[in-house]
């Protein structure tokens, strides 16, 4: 096999970027530096408490492409850490670490993560795939994105069989795909992005698909390679028709899922799917992960998300999966949420095997086994064999669950080798696993193999490592595109993007100055160093913080993704945000993470100020809120009219070091409101 090592060409600039890794891949004398993306929207959810339930808006990720010789991987941190993990931990990847570069080793493609000092916020995923092996000289139907490709109404259909969507490297498809014929390909190793999230030119309510990447009554289809970003729905979701036709023989590999909203489960075969595969694939998502039912076939997926990581439902029948690697899983590992046919539910040969969870922070349970209470007593039927898990101690985790149901008769489980930890377990107690366990409804069997030695230690490295030079704008550390210069006697940094981070007039600038020339030139109030930190005072600034949205990812998004759609309307050039409650919430509204504004003009008293109407007169919310609790609200009346709202906040030294702080503006406890709209929305520090 020849060496090559291969750098995808950059994602368009609407893809954005992460400074806060530097990234380079070696292979043999070779040294390419690789982008960092982190392209999704800042999500609402927060149910992580080992990351403070700050906000989740972080999936940043590189990705290239090698064969042959081994490359080394060097990830250098710009910023203060204590220590470190390669994740996943069971993959045992080499690694070594010296003056702040973290070196990860691959002796073959393959998919791996960090993570500094036990936070998921800080989490940097590298994709190391295969190059790719395409023929496609005899392909019939064939459909190429080129470099950022867009489709009528923002969604692509394959209605004709043996269609092919070739996505290449560095290449962009802004459209949600829909095949609706056999024997289709959607590949390549360039990118999906879900349009949805573009509110400026895409009516969310009018493009409900509610899926990204949808296979229906489709047989033979192939999804390869393709990175996908910023759903707002499911995002690969197989399904035949009920009752009338199967999608059969469908598969997805090396395929990366990346983003952060609710309502955004990973890879789905749903009802009247059968032999469908799920292999070699990455699952960073929003809500629950790995979701089936009969005929499904998952093996060598790692897995993250804020809700469930594996989520048998309905009727589970021949269906497995293997060698699945779970780093988060905000809500539980396991949730079989069984509601089939008749509430009676068929579990036949269904084997869930390696489970490795070693890297989890946090998680409320391992396994729960859920049926609604509106449906009569199951009535088991086969089982579920779970063998071979990896799981920390779930004490360890905050709230300690191991197993529990609310599922009624006699429900099959099986479970061998479970490994808490670095040890082995002869018994199944709750304090052997530290953590609650309920069999009631269940028939649970325990085996374990006596010279089972195979533990998996987790691959972490303690290194109290500071960063050469930190530079802060208030609490608000910035990260540069471009390096930081320093030698004996200076440090010089990037002028343009500091300025740009200081709210400064615009001016023709030399590419790097001293920290000191910020100050004369009077792009900065002041700054004073401590250690390796800089920090600058900006300016006062008596203008809107809220810098002007209008990009394909806004900083405005749903407070409750899946229960509403936030669009933007043009009146005499203005932005008009109009939240539709389209599915009849009692809560619904917009939701800003404002923490770098704060953090960055410090301690004082702002101003939220906003236009609103709502033709059927109802009253609305304003507040300024932190992770656990709400800073400043009230609430106002509206009709037909604009009528403009103020709502003040005092934020005290302690506010800024909230690993949250948003604004919202909703209205509560009304189902049957049908729309809002806002506009001209600031956020003014007073003094």
């Amino acid at each position: 096999m020849k060496s090559q090592l291969i750098i995808y060409p950059e994602f368009d600039a609407r893809i954005e970027r992460d400074f806060t890794y530097s990234v380079t891949v070696t292979q043999g004398e070779r040294t390419e530096r690789i982008p960092v993306y982190n392209h999704t929207e800042d999500s609402r959810v927060n149910r992580n408490p080992v990351d403070d339930r700050r906000a989740d808006q972080f999936r940043r990720f590189a990705t290239f492409a090698f064969e042959g010789e081994g490359v080394r991987v060097d990830i250098k941190v710009n910023r203060d850490f204590r220590d470190y993990t390669v994740i996943p931990s069971a993959k045992n990847f080499k690694h070594n670490f010296e003056n702040g570069v973290i070196s990860v080793f691959l002796d073959k493609p393959d998919y791996f993560l960090i993570r500094l000092d036990g936070k998921d916020y800080t989490i940097l995923s590298v994709f190391a795939d295969e190059p790719e092996n395409y023929d496609l000289s005899n392909e019939e139907n064939l459909f190429v994105a080129d470099r950022w490709t867009e489709s009528d109404g923002g969604i692509l259909r394959l209605t004709e069989p043996n269609t092919t969507v070739y996505i290449p490297a560095g290449a962009v498809l802004n459209a949600r795909v829909q095949v609706l014929a056999d024997n289709c390909k959607i590949i390549g190793r360039g990118a999906i992005v879900d349009p949805v999230g573009d509110i400026y030119r895409y009516d969310a309510s009018k493009l409900n698909t509610g899926v990204v990447l949808l296979v229906r009554n489709a047989s033979n289809t192939l999804i390869d390679g393709i990175h996908m970003l910023d759903s707002k729905g499911f995002n690969v979701e197989f399904i035949g028709v009920w009752e009338k036709s199967w999608a059969e023989n469908n598969s997805v590999k090396n395929t990366k899922i990346l983003c952060t909203q609710m309502q955004t489960d990973g890879i789905t075969f749903c009802y009247y799917t059968r032999n469908s595969y799920a292999e070699h694939c990455f699952v960073y998502c929003g809500d629950n992960a790995l979701v089936y039912e009969e005929y499904a076939h998952y093996r060598d997926i790692t897995v993250g998300t804020t809700c469930n990581a594996v989520f048998p439902q309905t009727d589970v029948v021949d269906s497995s999966v293997e060698d699945v690697y779970v780093f988060r899983a905000d809500e539980g590992i396991i949730n079989c949420e069984y509601t089939g046919e008749n509430g009676i539910t068929k579990i036949e040969n269904h084997t869930i095997k390696n489970l490795y969870a070693t890297d989890i922070t946090y998680t409320p349970y391992f396994l729960y086994v859920e049926v609604p209470d509106t449906h009569p007593v199951i009535s088991a039927r086969g089982g579920l064999t779970i063998e071979n898990v990896y799981i920390p101690k779930l004490s360890d985790t905050v709230t300690p669950v191991f197993c529990k149901n609310i599922a009624g008769g006699d429900y099959h489980i099986t479970l061998k080798n479970l490994f808490i930890g670095e040890r082995l377990m002869r018994e199944i107690t709750p304090q052997a696993v530290g953590g609650a366990f309920d069999t009631a409804g269940h028939s649970f069997y325990y085996f374990f193999d006596e010279d089972n030695n195979d533990c998996v230690l987790v691959n972490k490295k303690t290194v109290g490592y500071k960063n050469d030079v930190n530079v802060f704008v208030g609490k608000f550390q910035v990260y540069f595109e471009m390096d930081i210069i320093k030698d004996k006697t200076d440090v010089l940094l990037p002028s343009y993007q500091l300025r740009e981070e200081l709210r400064a007039a615009k001016t023709v600038l030399p590419e790097y100055l001293k920290p000191q020339d910020f100050v004369s030139l009077g792009m900065a109030k002041s700054l004073h160093i401590e250690d390796n930190n800089i920090i600058f005072t900006p300016n006062d600034n008596e203008e809107n913080l809220l810098l002007e949205d209008s990009g394909i990812i806004s900083k405005y998004t749903e407070y409750i993704c899946y229960a509403s759609h936030l669009l933007v309307l043009r009146e005499k050039d203005q932005f008009i945000y109009r939240v539709i409650n389209t599915y009849s919430h009692s809560e619904v509204g917009i939701f800003r993470m404002i923490d770098s504004e704060i953090r960055k003009y410090g301690e004082g008293v702002y101003q939220l100020s906003f236009e609103a109407r709502c033709e059927q007169g109802k009253f609305i919310s304003a507040a300024i809120g932190f992770s656990d609790g709400i800073a400043a609200q009230n609430r106002f009346e509206t009709d037909d009219k604009w009528r403009t709202h103020c709502l003040s906040v005092c934020i005290k030294t302690e506010d800024l070091d909230e690993s949250k702080i948003a604004l919202m503006i909703t209205v509560g406890g009304m189902r049957d409101i049908e729309a809002f709209d806002v506009k001209n929305i600031s956020l003014v520090k007073l003094k």
